[in-house]
């Protein structure tokens, strides 16, 4: 080795020997966990990072460690305190010594972590959520959707094994009214770091049929607090707030209220509760149509009742209006009979008249009666002649008389004038 050298090794614990001067001590240090994994023995080992405020760049990372002795013990104090898990995403304050290993490197050795400060941070991280929601507008769109007066087409958002479901769905297909529901479920992860992003995506496939439902229910059973802070996330409330159905959320919580409860149309406890509120809307409806029916019904008979009233006034009117109607229309009957009578009797005389007289000018005119007086008629073919227009010499003409007939030859005949 060159003289005025140092190996790695050597470098690195006189480090370790001015970071254990400087730093021998304890420090409470504020740090977002970025990773966690706890191995076999028990040991949890963490990524630690610094975020800016003003953009979220990275200013800081470091490595964490709880040993299994203190984690044990660490862990569900903090869960118990806070309500939700020790995880990534979780922004915590702990206390630390500063540790450096030659092969390892820098790292952290955290001895304990106050749980107030997490509390705090969670509590501003969903307001935060929801002033934004507020900024945006959006928080009460989806309560503003009008809820339908029958909601039977339901678009179910949970887990299919999930307690929860197994409720709503009881209670839904069994309840006491014999209502009958359409349901159809869309599968989605309801705890965990997934839950906003399934739930999203499971809202996606709703959409592409949105026209066959009449709400949305988004369900789960019971679980921890900790599982709570993924229905605080800020995406998939802004996706309810957009959605064209309204949205029912029954997600297992009995004190606390997510974001998502704050933005749905109606935010309820459990699942239970959300089959309860529709079979109550229901029942209110079919009451609404029992009252419509009464009110009806006794419209209807009030209405007959008057009608049968006036009826039978109309009916003892008629009856006296109808016999002095009669009596006057007999009265003119008796003499439009007589009128009529005599008019006959007149026209019928006129008639009579009429015809002794075309009788009498029949017999004037009656050939019989003409030739009597000494009048003949000449025919030639049948045909009677009134001048010499189509006779010619060599014709036959009949010659009729009263009293018999006479044949006789044209040998020539003559004008006006006696000439041919």
């Amino acid at each position: 080795m060159p003289e005025g050298s140092l190996s790695l090794s050597d470098l690195l614990l006189q480090v370790r020997n001015v970071l254990g001067k400087e730093f021998s001590g304890t420090y409470w240090i504020v740090a977002e966990i970025l990773e966690l994994h706890v191995n076999r023995s028990g040991h949890c080992y963490m990524e630690l990072i610094e975020k800016s405020n003003e953009n979220d760049t990275l200013l800081a990372r470091a490595k964490g460690t709880i040993w299994a002795s203190r984690y044990s013990m660490l862990r569900p104090f903090f869960e118990t305190s806070t309500g939700t898990e020790l995880k990534s995403g979780i922004k915590m304050l702990c206390k630390a010594s500063v540790e450096f290993h030659a092969q390892y490197g820098f790292s952290l050795n955290i001895t304990d972590i106050d749980p107030s400060y997490t509390l705090g941070d969670l509590a501003r991280k969903k307001q935060e959520v929801i002033r934004k929601l507020r900024e945006d507008g959006v928080m009460e769109m989806n309560k503003e959707i009008p809820f339908p007066r029958v909601p039977q087409r339901i678009a179910i958002i949970s887990s299919e094994t999930a307690a929860g479901y197994g409720d709503f769905m009881e209670s839904i297909r069994n309840n006491n009214q014999g209502f009958n529901f359409h349901t159809m479920l869309f599968p989605a992860v309801m705890q965990g770091n997934d839950t906003p992003d399934s739930i999203i995506s499971a809202l996606d496939k709703v959409f592409e049929s949105v026209s066959e439902y009449d709400c949305i229910v988004i369900i789960r059973g019971g679980g921890s607090k900790a599982d709570l802070e993924s229905y605080n996330n800020y995406d998939l409330a802004y996706f309810i707030t957009q959605f064209p159905l309204p949205v029912i959320t029954g997600i297992g919580h009995e004190r606390d209220e997510s974001v998502v409860d704050m933005v749905a149309a109606l935010g309820l406890k459990t699942p239970t509760a959300v089959a309860e509120f529709l079979v109550d809307q229901l029942l209110a409806f079919d009451f609404h149509l029992s009252a419509l029916h009464d009110n009806l019904s006794t419209s209807v008979k009030r209405i007959v009742q008057v009608q049968v009233a006036q009826l039978e006034r109309y009916s003892s009117n008629l009856e006296h209006l109808s016999r002095g109607f009669l009596h006057k229309k007999t009265e003119h009957l008796q003499q439009v009979s007589l009128f009529l009578g005599r008019e006959v009797n007149s026209y019928l005389t006129r008639k009579k008249d009429h015809l002794t007289l075309l009788e009498t000018r029949t017999e004037l005119v009656n050939p019989e009666n003409i030739l009597r007086r000494g009048y003949s008629m000449t025919l030639l073919d049948g045909k009677a002649l009134t001048g010499i227009k189509n006779v010619k010499p060599g014709d036959l003409l009949e010659t009729r008389l009263y009293k018999g007939k006479i044949l006789s030859k044209v040998e020539k005949t003559t004008g006006k004038n006696g000439k041919r």
